[in-house]
């Protein structure tokens, strides 16, 4: 048996970097609901998403607090290559937006699999050794949730008795203010092996970068 390499179909070559594909998986169920900073857990949805919209601006501010928290998880996962978010599923008891998310799922195809590093230290989890490229992403991920930030966002306003806005400056903390390590807990990060542009017999060599937790250049 043989396996012939289609490398005049696809143009690969061993210099080409490698893609890597991982799952994500956050367990929101235990993030804090409050209507404080602390609350809105993380949702890439916002107020106009939901079939029904929230009924009061503190359910709006929810909303607008958890997509803050989204947009800040994606900003640290491009911290050193680019990637794509593929396959998100978000899970509601319904679709109305006074209901808050209780898990959170999706992908990450990111360019180039040895820009991502894959050693280092998770502050967040007593100090315990990032030594695969999934505990990275998967601090990189706990740190956006465990960040205070202040922003100017959108905020849907249903006192008016219209579909409007409102640009608020907002506010948000920890998603869980008592026992910080349990964010990391919740989350849960898997490296699809074999994801790559490459062929099997074409792999490069690994030289990821490494990494601190307390490095954000």
């Amino acid at each position: 048996m043989a396996t012939v390499e289609p490398k005049s179909l696809y143009a690969v070559n061993v210099n080409e970097p490698q893609n890597a594909y991982f799952t994500v998986a956050i367990d929101t169920s235990g993030f804090a609901d409050s209507s404080d900073e602390n609350g809105g857990r993380v949702s890439p949805c916002v107020a106009s998403d939901f079939a029904t919209g929230p009924t009061t601006i503190a359910e709006s501010r929810k909303i607008s607090r958890g997509h803050m928290r989204w947009k800040m998880m994606m900003q640290n996962l491009a911290l050193r290559t680019n990637f794509r978010v593929v396959n998100i599923v978000t899970t509601y008891s319904s679709d109305a937006g006074d209901n808050p998310i209780t898990a959170l799922a999706f992908g990450l195809v990111y360019e180039d699999r040895n820009l991502i590093a894959n050693t280092g230290t998770n502050v967040l989890e007593d100090s315990t050794a990032i030594n695969t490229r999934a505990l990275f992403i998967k601090d990189r991920i706990a740190d956006a949730l465990n960040t205070t930030h202040t922003e100017n966002v959108l905020v849907f306003d249903p006192t008016t008795g219209v579909d409007t806005t409102r640009v608020e400056e907002l506010e948000v903390q920890a998603v869980l203010s008592a026992s910080v390590g349990e964010i990391a807990e919740a989350i849960t990060v898997t490296e699809v092996t074999g994801f790559a542009p490459n062929t099997s017999n074409q792999l490069a060599t690994d030289n990821a970068l490494t990494y601190s937790s307390t490095d954000n250049a």
